[in-house]
């Protein structure tokens, strides 16, 4: 049990990795018709999940993060059992000196947003909290940061309400904020699993985002009317350049990474070689995550950055 306020500061994808929350998965195999009925994508074994799970934690640990497990901080017989859990990068995002706290668009997660949240709120300084609007949705594996000033929003799918969200981050000092909409599939069920930001320039995206129109909502503007862009120029236009990736129908192994720092990303294994190759000035940190994407989400779903150092 953590004894003291925590204090977040995260501005980036890709500032020094200092703090981190994870959640250990559930000890309940989930298999046959029980793996459609909680949103999985193949079956899922437990003891597997853990293992990985733990080796995934200690690669952070090695790196000099500190890493806090919510797992064991709520007792509930329902929470033993919600294999959903593990995601807690959709439960909230820390932006700038902020822990906004998100609300699921699917009634499925309801109950780990609800337990993680209490967990968060316990333990986060009070000042720090945020809520989005309650008239929207917004699970924060659709949210990406760009700059401290900028942000890009998949509502496509889980994550509703444009105007009610881009005006709430005006609030709290977003100057510009890019929409775009995924297809409504388990392959494009959030934004970090079809594009991310690796290391400390470069913009990873499916090659389908080509044809995906970005509506950008400014703070300067006195209206609500988006102007229109291709992603690629969004992108560019704040320092990135971008890479297209396979053209595959499944890129959680590409894109699902978290950055530790500018240099040092952690990532499947089973991308390391191809990243290795194409873009050798950056580390690659390896962990088999195979049976933890059995839910459709990897180690950026299974990560919540809570302070990074902009170094």
């Amino acid at each position: 049990m953590l004894k003291q306020k925590l204090k977040p500061y995260c501005y980036s994808e890709n500032g020094t990795l200092k703090e981190v929350f994870v959640c250990s998965p559930a000890n309940h195999n989930v298999l046959g018709s029980e793996v459609s009925a909680v949103g999985f994508a193949e079956e899922f074994i437990a003891e597997k999940a853990y293992d990985q799970h733990y080796q995934m934690k200690m690669k952070l640990k090695n790196f000099g993060c500190t890493v806090h497990d919510l797992s064991t901080e709520v007792i509930s017989p329902l929470w033993d059992r919600l294999v959903n859990r593990i995601f807690i990068r959709d439960v909230g995002a820390v932006f700038g000196e902020n822990m906004i706290l998100g609300t699921p668009g699917n009634e499925l997660r309801q109950p780990d947003f609800y337990f993680s949240q209490i967990f968060l709120k316990s333990f986060t300084e009070k000042r720090a909290l945020l809520s989005i609007p309650s008239s929207s949705s917004l699970e924060f594996g659709d949210f990406l940061i760009i700059s401290p000033e900028c942000v890009l929003i998949n509502t496509g799918h889980r994550s509703q309400n444009r105007i009610e969200l881009a005006s709430f981050l005006f609030s709290i000092g977003v100057e510009e904020v890019g929409f775009v909409s995924l297809p409504k599939t388990i392959e494009s069920l959030h934004l970090d699993v079809v594009c991310n930001i690796l290391g400390k320039d470069i913009f990873i995206a499916a090659s389908f985002l080509r044809f995906s129109a970005v509506s950008i909502f400014k703070s300067s503007s006195v209206s609500y009317e988006p102007e229109y862009s291709t992603i690629d120029n969004f992108i560019e236009r704040h320092g990135y350049s971008v890479f297209w990736l396979p053209n595959k129908d499944y890129l959680l192994d590409y894109t699902n990474f978290i950055n530790l720092n500018k240099q040092t990303v952690l990532i499947s294994n089973e991308s390391v070689s191809y990243y290795q190759e194409i873009f050798p000035h950056i580390e690659y940190i390896g962990v088999d995550v195979k049976q933890l994407q059995h839910g459709a989400g990897s180690i950026r779903c299974l990560t919540m950055p809570f302070v990074r150092e902009q170094k």
